[in-house]
């Protein structure tokens, strides 16, 4: 099953496990509504987790590697600063960088922060006028309320006692 890697409008990011793209799209919801957001497959992926006191599960680390795929599919503006800061080799952490190169970092995560503007005029309408209206009411993704819609629509069809006959 692929893994899904939704960049939000704000700048955040999230990873999901789902068999398709639009079921990522129904389990990022529990999140917001992402079917304007650029979803992308991510191909290696390893997140480290320990097990505190209180018996919570709390991020350590993640693998080698995936921090780069994420930031080079993510956030292109961020990557390219980053690239131009480290890429001389000179410096090995963010502290030992001059200002200046702290600075162009920082305006690319401020860039990043408002690059995408999550325009929700080209995503998908709902198949269905019930279904447009429960959308524009509840702003959940067009695939969910359509697979909604359909589920309530063939339970009632196959309830439905229709008239018998005419003789």
């Amino acid at each position: 099953m692929p893994l899904f890697l939704c960049r939000w409008p704000n700048g955040d990011c999230s990873v999901v496990w789902a068999p398709h793209k639009e079921d990522a799209i129904v389990e990022l919801d529990q999140v917001a509504n992402a079917e304007a957001c650029p979803i992308t497959q991510v191909r290696a992926f390893q997140i480290h987790f320990v097990l505190n006191e209180q018996g919570k599960l709390m991020l350590e680390a993640l693998g080698e590697g995936t921090e780069e795929e994420i930031v080079s599919l993510a956030y292109p503006v961020l990557d390219q600063a980053l690239s131009d800061a480290y890429g001389d080799g000179v410096y090995d952490s963010y502290e030992a960088l001059p200002p200046e190169r702290r600075a162009a970092i920082a305006n690319a995560v401020e860039a990043e922060r408002s690059r995408i503007a999550g325009d929700r005029t080209q995503t998908a309408e709902p198949v269905t006028e019930i279904g447009r209206d429960v959308k524009n009411q509840t702003d959940i993704p067009t695939i969910l309320v359509d697979r909604i819609v359909r589920h309530v629509a063939t339970k009632q069809l196959k309830e439905f006692k229709g008239r018998s006959k005419p003789s």
